[in-house]
């Protein structure tokens, strides 16, 4: 192998991890030259330096994937052994995306060879992986030969149908398991990232013969006799999660199926004791963390009607208990995430509405905030939820006391404890209390939120906003679509002479800016009249040069007239850029 590393002509000083190439050049000067294949000194070390080139970024694409490209001529004939290395492997799973056709079919060339002893092998199924990921995407666009778009079709299905037709071997293999869910994924085009309410792709054209395997799947797998033991082990309740996410993209009535199946044999299936109409007993759903986590992306995936059917047998009666159990709480929250009807929401929201204070006290803000969010989704609820916090954080009554609701829900604590705000900007608020508001201010009546906002002296409401997770309330304070004009307008106004400390600040410039999107002329006049007294003394700060900049401070104290054209000629452009997108 030559020594030679192709160079990139420039690249991005950008801090990356090492713990892996620490720990690969550890041990290669000890003599150790990665798990695996055993690979010569000069290799190992020449893969350890494309690493290093590689994470230190490029210039532009084509950069990359000639460089590239050049690495793969490094390892023609030592496909296999290169990629059954624990270094060689992260290299080649690391480039392959850039590799051109002639690369990719040397690769499926001699995967094609070894497809049994590599589905099961540590490292090189890795490369099988994004092997099989790369030569689906490519069979589906319409960019190059027909023949070279047949090969990569060929290829996926030769790998897709072989670990089909060795389920019983691979299914419980940890290697061979995860090559079979890159396939069910890429076939059906499903996405990597599950954690979204919409986890697929904008919907595409699946070639027949790419559903037609995810089918053959589905079916053999629902009438296996070891269905059961598929759900409660955590590697095998990981595919079917994937084949129920390919489902939907392949066979709706068919992932129907699975979804019947699972509530009646596995979610809600009747304990030994007979004790399933009881209410102090869980079902197995959740006893279970591989079944829950199957019962999580069931949630997620299904339509209302079968949502209802989840929720009155496996959750209604049962909630406030599931929300106070911490291995329990995600399945609540994901619950209410996957909620669209208002009337199931209605449901749940009373059933845990008198026992927030409860979950709150476990330490589930999780779910506290997935309520809040659900009202806001399903414009349901609102009221009575806000009422709610008021009342658990005893800032109901006296009606004074609501005053004082904003401050004790940032804090998440109670009227009585919610004392001192001198160092408010410095201070840790809760994380879910201030989301809690943001959300609270795009409800349909954020009244509540909004006058205990207004309420704060001026120097608490500077100190808010230049704190880290308090500047946030700022942007949701100026975008509310159901914040009045006037209720902006009195913010603005309170908030002068701390401008000056807003703009110089970190978190507080953030807030500025929010304000200054929304302020009309008037106000920006008086904003900027307070900036230009001793502008030296906030405008060469870090974060005061920015703002000095946005607003042209410069400007400004030279004709305020230019300054005005300026400020129209900066509105007319946004128009025109956001007429434009």
């Amino acid at each position: 192998m030559s020594d030679d590393i192709p160079v990139p002509n420039k690249r991005n000083n950008r801090k990356r991890k090492k713990s892996f190439l620490k720990n690969a050049r550890k041990y290669g000067k000890k003599g150790y030259y990665g798990r695996g294949s055993q690979l010569d000194s000069d290799t190992y070390q020449y893969f350890i330096r494309i690493m290093e080139t590689y994470r230190e970024g490029f210039e532009n694409e084509e950069d990359k994937i000639v460089f590239a490209n050049n690495v793969f001529e490094q390892t023609e004939n030592q496909e296999i052994n290169c990629s059954s290395n624990q270094v060689g492997c992260r290299v080649i799973e690391m480039l392959l995306p850039f590799a051109n056709d002639n690369v990719m079919k040397r690769y499926m060339e001699a995967f094609s060879n070894e497809i049994r002893p590599l589905c099961s092998d540590r490292f090189a199924s890795h490369v099988l992986e994004a092997l099989v990921k790369q030569t689906c995407e490519k069979s589906l666009k319409t960019l190059g030969s027909a023949d070279t778009s047949e090969t990569y079709t060929q290829f996926t299905i030769k790998i897709s149908k072989f670990l089909l037709n060795n389920l019983e071997d691979y299914m419980w293999d940890t290697y061979g398991n995860h090559i079979i869910r890159t396939c069910l994924r890429s076939l059906s085009q499903v996405s990597n990232d599950t954690n979204g309410s919409d986890i697929n792709f904008k919907p595409l054209n699946i070639p027949n013969d790419y559903s037609e395997i995810v089918r053959e799947y589905g079916e053999r797998i629902i009438n296996w006799p070891q269905f059961n033991e598929l759900c409660n082990s955590e590697l095998t309740s990981g595919f079917l999660q994937d084949l129920l996410r390919s489902l939907k993209n392949v066979d709706v009535k068919l992932m129907k199926l699975y979804m019947k199946k699972l509530l009646k044999e596995i979610f809600a299936a009747k304990t030994l004791n007979g004790e399933q109409d009881c209410i102090d007993v869980l079902p197995p759903a959740f006893l279970s963390t591989s079944v829950l986590m199957l019962l999580e992306t069931a949630l997620q995936l299904s339509k209302p009607r079968m949502f209802s059917k989840f929720y009155q047998n496996c959750f209604a009666g049962r909630l406030v208990k599931l929300a106070s159990t911490r291995s329990t709480n995600f399945a609540v929250q994901k619950l209410l995430t996957c909620c669209t009807e208002k009337s199931d929401f209605e449901l749940i929201f009373e059933e845990l509405v008198d026992h927030l204070d409860d979950i709150i006290q476990a330490g589930h803000m999780g779910v506290i905030l997935c309520i809040a969010q659900a009202c806001k989704r399903l414009s349901s609820k609102q009221g009575s939820f806000v009422q709610s916090m008021m009342k658990i954080l005893n800032c109901s009554e006296p009606e004074e006391r609501q005053m004082h609701f904003l401050l004790c829900l940032c804090r998440m604590v109670k009227f009585e404890d919610c004392k001192g705000t001198e160092s408010l900007h410095k201070e840790k608020l809760n994380l879910h209390g201030t989301l809690i508001i943001q959300v609270m201010l795009d409800y349909n009546k954020p009244i509540k939120i909004i006058n205990s906002l207004l309420s704060l002296e001026n120097n608490d409401l500077k100190n808010l906003f230049m704190n880290s997770m308090g500047s946030h309330i700022t942007d949701s304070f100026v975008k509310g679509l159901f914040v009045g004009e006037r209720s902006r307008e009195k913010l603005i106004k309170k908030l002068s002479g701390t401008y000056q400390d807003l703009a110089a600040s970190k978190y507080g410039s953030r807030s500025f800016e929010a304000l200054w999107s929304v302020a009309n002329l008037k106000d920006k006049l008086k904003i900027m009249e307070e900036l230009s007294y001793k502008e030296g003394s906030w405008s060469n700060s870090e974060y005061g040069k920015i703002i000095a900049g946005k607003v042209n401070i410069v400007l400004f104290k030279r004709n305020k007239e230019d300054w005005k054209n300026f400020l129209n000629n900066t509105k007319t452009d946004k128009i025109l850029a956001e007429i434009l997108k």
